[in-house]
């Protein structure tokens, strides 16, 4: 074939090819720095992103730094900087990873060093910006390449920015919000034609070896995370109670006169001498009952009030198949020297609570009240156990309720049963003081009942129950009268 016969047959062979659009497979197999700077950019959108909804607040920064790991494994083999930046995303992968988790439990950090590691972790983004950055450049310059434009200056900055608007008055402003927003779409769209841009470095690109496929890599992370998350919120949510078998009752003239006042037996067989002896010298007992059905909407059932009505007969309860239902019974005993005994009774009538049920018992005292004891007690195999009340506590805290926000004095704990637990019950006692022209008063108590363990972010129990717009979130509410009350009639 003739120099003319080749250059005509080359010129067929252009025509031919000219309108061929080439697979994606080809073009990133010609451009092999497509597809990690892509995955690198995507998981800067994904950190950068915050939804709180869905759990995407944990979800997402958990794929960003997987993408991103990706992203700098296939760089890694291309420099110094390359592969400085690929280890950082090696620990930004188990940081990420054990926020995630600890977010299922009550260790996690907060307050100051709490933002002193958000502040450590925003710097090691930063620096890991600025070694891909350099890497960039290196390419370009072995490349002979001009860079067109400089994204990655523009996200270091970005961020910078974003540090100082978090500690200035325009932190929730949206004159600044929607800017900086703008500014970070721009940001990421650069960063995706980089990878574009770098199309004729191809030749540059020193492939790193793999041995797991970026599929594999993330399913074993985002598994892996979501697995321990699961075994965090089993542990934390299911304590191990410190349970012992029943002792054998004593103090039975103080028993007897309780069961005198009409304390019902099956209350006095669960109270330890201790609780009985605080309860010496009592005078008067009431008690309000309930039946409170756990479903989406709660049904309660009112099955005796001895304040209000006590000449009506105790209702006997229905109880609904397929329902976890309890009975709530609060026992007001009147003390002698003004003091009013608080007894939450509490006893699972179907179903039980095996996943960190909470409560928080509040007062109506004139002087304060006092926190005496929290148990549970349940059957297993013919014997009667009884344990601490796991998380019980007694403190200020500050309530969101539909009339704002308050600082009440409450007494707060978790309920959690062992598996296998038969005839599952409990109570809370506690003492208040009135003063001696208190002639009748409310109590109350919240109460928390969950599922399931799953629960993240993790809060105590005292927060659980005082989240009125939860659904799974209960409320027994009852009255009291004193002798003085009784006397005028009340």
């Amino acid at each position: 074939m003739t120099g003319p016969e080749r250059d005509e047959f080359d010129r067929l062979i252009e025509r031919e090819i000219a309108d061929t659009v080439p697979a994606q497979a080809v073009v990133d197999e010609v451009n092999p720095w497509h597809e990690p700077i892509d995955r690198v950019a995507w998981g800067l959108a994904l950190t950068s992103i915050t939804l709180n909804f869905f759990y995407l607040d944990y979800l997402l920064p958990a794929l960003s730094v997987v993408l991103q790991y990706l992203g700098f494994r296939a760089l890694r083999r291309n420099g110094a900087a390359f592969r400085l930046a690929w280890a950082i995303s090696i620990v930004r992968l188990a940081w990420v990873g054990t926020v995630v988790v600890l977010s299922a439990t009550p260790w996690l950090l907060i307050g100051d060093l709490d933002i002193a590691l958000g502040l450590t972790s925003m710097i090691i983004q930063i620096i890991q910006l600025l070694a891909l950055r350099a890497g960039l450049w290196q390419v370009c310059r072995t490349a002979g390449m001009e860079p067109q434009s400089d994204p990655l200056k523009a996200a270091v900055c970005w961020e910078g920015v974003i540090f100082i608007l978090a500690f200035s008055p325009l932190a929730h402003s949206w004159l600044a919000g929607i800017p900086m927003i703008i500014a970070f779409v721009c940001i990421v769209r650069a960063l995706f034609r980089l990878g574009e841009a770098l199309g004729p470095a191809g030749y540059c690109f020193t492939a790193a070896p793999v041995r797991l496929g970026a599929g594999t890599v993330k399913l074993v992370y985002l598994g892996g995370c979501l697995l321990l998350v699961l075994a965090a919120c089993v542990f934390v949510n299911h304590p191990r109670l410190d349970a012992a078998p029943m002792e054998e009752h004593g103090e039975i003239e103080i028993r007897q006169q309780l069961a005198g006042l009409s304390l019902p037996d099956e209350v006095l067989t669960d109270l330890t001498d201790e609780d009985v002896r605080a309860l010496d010298g009592a005078s008067h007992v009431a008690c309000c009952a309930e039946m409170i059905v756990f479903e989406r909407y709660y049904d309660r059932v009112t099955l005796c009030d001895q304040t209000n009505a006590p000449e009506r007969a105790p209702v006997e309860p229905e109880i609904p198949p397929g329902k976890d239902t309890m009975i709530a019974s609060t026992y007001y005993i009147e003390l002698p020297d003004y003091q009013m005994a608080m007894l939450n009774y509490f006893t699972w009538e179907q179903g039980s609570a095996y996943w960190g049920d909470a409560f928080s018992a509040y007062d109506d005292s004139d002087y304060g009240y006092k926190l005496l004891s929290g148990r549970l007690v349940f059957d297993k195999q013919g014997q009667t156990y009884i344990a601490p009340m796991p998380n019980l506590s007694s403190s200020t805290v500050t309530v969101d309720s539909f009339f704002g926000t308050q600082a009440s004095d409450q007494i707060s704990g978790s309920i959690t049963y062992p598996f296998g637990a038969e005839n599952p019950r409990g109570y809370v006692l506690y003492v208040m003081q009135l003063d001696e022209e208190r002639t009748y008063g409310g109590t109350g108590i919240n109460y928390y009942h969950p599922s399931h363990p799953v629960r993240i972010p993790y809060s105590p129990p005292r927060e659980r129950s005082h989240d009125w717009r939860d659904r799974r979130l209960v409320q027994h509410d009852s009255n009291f009268n004193t002798a003085r009350g009784r006397e005028a009639g009340y």
